[in-house]
Formats: C-alpha cells, sequence, structure tokens
C-alpha cells in the first residue's frame, strides 16, 4: 500500500479525489434539489457510502501504528499528526457534512421552505457543518413560529383587547430569527475577551441583533393594518422581501467582521471593505424607506379602521423613522471620522452597552431616535388613546409630542455635529 502511494497514488492525490467527489454531490443537492431522486441518491448514500469506504480502507491500514488517541486534545493532536490518519479525519468530516446537508435539504422540503433560502445555508453546512445545521434549525423554527396558526395561538394567550392583533409572517419569522441569533452571540462574547475600539467585538452585532429584531416585528405588526389591496400592490410587497433581505445580510456581515475584530461599518482598508460598506448604506436605505411606504399604507382611506390618534401616531412615527432615519444616515455615512465628531480623549466615558460618547459628539444618539420613532411615537400614541379616548384632545397632545419629539432628535444631532455629547448637556 505504501508503495502503491508513493509511486502511483499520493495522499495529496487522495485528498483531492476526495474533495471534489463531496462537490459533486453538494452542487446536486443545490442545483437539482428534487430531480429525479438524482441528489438524493447521490449526496444521501452514494457518494457518503463511497467516502466511508475510504475512510474504512485508511484506518484498517493505518491505525494499528498510530500514535494518540481522543482521550484529550493533545492526543488527538498527536493522532493527527498522521498524515494518512489526518486524510482519514478529512474524508470523515466530508462523508457526515454530505449526508447532513441531503438530511438538511430533505427536512426543509417536508417544511415547504423555499429553496432559494437553503442554499446559503447548504454552502454553509458545506464549509462549517454544524453551523449550517444550527443554522437550518434556526430557519425552520423562525418559519414554523411565523406561520399564520402559530400567530393565532400566540394571539389567544394575550389579553382580549390585543386579540384583534395580526402579525405579517415572513417579517414575523425573520424578526424571531434575529432574537435567536442574540444566543450564540452573546456566548461568544462571554468567551472571547478580543476588544474591538474598546469594547468586547460581539457587542456590535448583539446591538443590532436585537435592534433589528425589534424592527421587523414592529413591521410585522404595522403591516396587516394596511388593506389587502395595498398589500397586494408593488409598494405592499417592497415591504416583504426588500426588507428583510437587506437585514439580514447586514447582520450577517457585521458578525462576521466581528468574528475577525474588523470594523463593518467605515471600512476602506480596501476595495472590498468599500464596496461592502456601499452596499451596506444602498441596505440600510432599503428597509428605512419601507417605513415611509408604510406610513402611506396606513394613512390611506382603505387601511383598517383605528381611533384617529392611533392611526396618526402611527404615521407621524414611521414618517419620521423614515425622513430622520435617512437624514441621520446620510450625516452618519459621510462623517469622515466615524460616527466620533471630535478627537476622543484617552479615558473615553460612554454610556453602556450603547457606547455613546460622554465626551464628545456622537451620532448615533440621533440615528438612534430617529429609527425608533415608529415605537415611540405611536406607543404615546397608544397611551393617549387609552388614558382619553377624546379625539380632539388627544390629537393635540399627540402633535405636542412629535413636535417635541422632531426637535429633540434635531438637538442630539446639531449637538454631535458641534462635538457636544447628549444633546450638548454631557
Amino acid at each position: 500500500m505504501p508503495g502503491f502511494l508513493d509511486d502511483v497514488f499520493t495522499f495529496d492525490d487522495a485528498f483531492t479525489l476526495a474533495g471534489r467527489l463531496a462537490i459533486i454531490g453538494w452542487l446536486a443537492l443545490i442545483l437539482l434539489p428534487r430531480w429525479r431522486g438524482v441528489s438524493a441518491a447521490l449526496a444521501g448514500w452514494i457518494i457518503p457510502a463511497l467516502l466511508s469506504l475510504v475512510y474504512l480502507v485508511l484506518i484498517a491500514v493505518f491505525w494499528h501504528d498510530a500514535e494518540g488517541g481522543f482521550a484529550s486534545l493533545d492526543a488527538v493532536a498527536s493522532l493527527f499528526a498522521s498524515k494518512p490518519l489526518l486524510l482519514a479525519g478529512w474524508v470523515h468530516y466530508l462523508a457526515f457534512d454530505l449526508f447532513l446537508g441531503n438530511w438538511i435539504l430533505r427536512r426543509s422540503q417536508e417544511a415547504a421552505l423555499p429553496h432559494w433560502l437553503m442554499v446559503p445555508i447548504l454552502f454553509l453546512t458545506f464549509l462549517f457543518g454544524p453551523a449550517g445545521y444550527l443554522a437550518f434549525l434556526l430557519l425552520r423554527a423562525s418559519v414554523l413560529l411565523g406561520r399564520d396558526d402559530r400567530i393565532a395561538r400566540f394571539q389567544a394567550k394575550l389579553p382580549a383587547w390585543l386579540r384583534d392583533l395580526e402579525f405579517e409572517p415572513r417579517l414575523t419569522a425573520a424578526g424571531f430569527a434575529m432574537l435567536a441569533l442574540a444566543l450564540p452571540t452573546l456566548l461568544a462574547a462571554a468567551l472571547d475577551p478580543r476588544l474591538f475600539q474598546g469594547v468586547n467585538v460581539w457587542v456590535k452585532p448583539l446591538k443590532f441583533e436585537l435592534s433589528t429584531a425589534f424592527y421587523l416585528l414592529t413591521l410585522a405588526l404595522f403591516v396587516p393594518l394596511t388593506s389587502e389591496r395595498f398589500r397586494a400592490s408593488f409598494a405592499g410587497r417592497y415591504l416583504i422581501w426588500p426588507v428583510i433581505a437587506p437585514i439580514v445580510l447586514e447582520v450577517l456581515y457585521i458578525a462576521w467582521r466581528a468574528s475577525r475584530a474588523q470594523a463593518s461599518h467605515y471600512n476602506r482598508d480596501n476595495w472590498l471593505g468599500q464596496a461592502l460598506y456601499n452596499a451596506m448604506g444602498v441596505g440600510a436605505v432599503m428597509f428605512t424607506l419601507a417605513a415611509g411606504v408604510l406610513a402611506y399604507g396606513i394613512a390611506r382611506r382603505d387601511a383598517a379602521p383605528l381611533p384617529p390618534v392611533l392611526r396618526l401616531s402611527l404615521v407621524i412615527g414611521l414618517a419620521l423613522t423614515c425622513v430622520l432615519g435617512l437624514l441621520s444616515g446620510f450625516v452618519l455615512a459621510n462623517n469622515l471620522s466615524g460616527h466620533f465628531v471630535g478627537t476622543p480623549p484617552a479615558l473615553h466615558p460612554t454610556i453602556p452597552l450603547f457606547g455613546w460618547s460622554l465626551a464628545i459628539g456622537d451620532l448615533r444618539l440621533a440615528h438612534f431616535l430617529s429609527l425608533h420613532a415608529l415605537q415611540i411615537v405611536p406607543a404615546f400614541g397608544l397611551v393617549l388613546w387609552l388614558a382619553m379616548r377624546e379625539t380632539r384632545a388627544g390629537l393635540i397632545a399627540l402633535g405636542t409630542f412629535s413636535a417635541a419629539y422632531l426637535g429633540f432628535t434635531a438637538v442630539a444631532l446639531l449637538a454631535a455635529l458641534n462635538a457636544r455629547p447628549l444633546l450638548g448637556l454631557g
């Protein structure tokens, strides 16, 4: 056997051929998911069986003089110092990850998940098997939780005056997915001591996961308040995938950069960083514009009947998020020094979790107020309706609060541009 491998077929050749064989199975899963059982046969048993045969032969021939074992990490390292056993471990990885990929695809078909959603998960499984498996579980759970029957069960447990609320299933599923991503991010933050700009590298993706989950679930609650005619229009359809796709991609990109302790925003180190940063900007414009589109949908005469103060609070909150979010985002994107205005001192006090500066101007406060107007203003409108029920007085109070909120956000932005923290009071 060694003579054959040395003279005709080396371990490196075997490594290459095993990889190519596995890739055939993965291509079948991605390109031929249902075609006459071809992918199920290739990825489900033929190629895993061939790889398993290679694995068995390698173990049978080379295990007898192996050093090390599985009792400790050092023992495993010694075991894989042997090139043929390292190859056996690689073939083991190829066989079982391909088998897992086939299992994931078949379960996704049973759950009626769109194949285009499965392609990135299959790719992730190919590269980092268990990570792809977790991503599939997350996607399937999010979709199941967001389906109409599950939402109906949730609504049945709400107080009587809240049971008429509806949730858009796809936005709900995406919101649940963002919430679920916060768990591995928290675990990573607990285990990873690395800092970026003085903050744990995982704090930023955690903030974006929570913020985008809140945003998506808010839209999921508001979209059903529009009419069926509006939801069937181009504007109504814009509120679903053109919102979900850029948000999910942005969060994943931020997490990827965090894993490398690199900047996601303001990353101009090379052409790729600049291009991806620009793409993030386009995505941010897309999902921020959705708030304005939804404001129009709720303001239409054919929208769901609502008390005037509630309807106006929704329209104002969404419109403020759209206009102020785009304005503050434009200022942020074009500030050459990043989200700070001024030079951070050596000892730089910040607000915990948010990271807003207490020493110099920080544009993120105004941006935060802008993006969350769609929750804060409607929440105030709901309190007014529950407390007053009087249309005229409620509308006056809502107008006053909205004007104050607009002024508060404008002052925060102007103070930051003048290198003053916290509305100029810090």
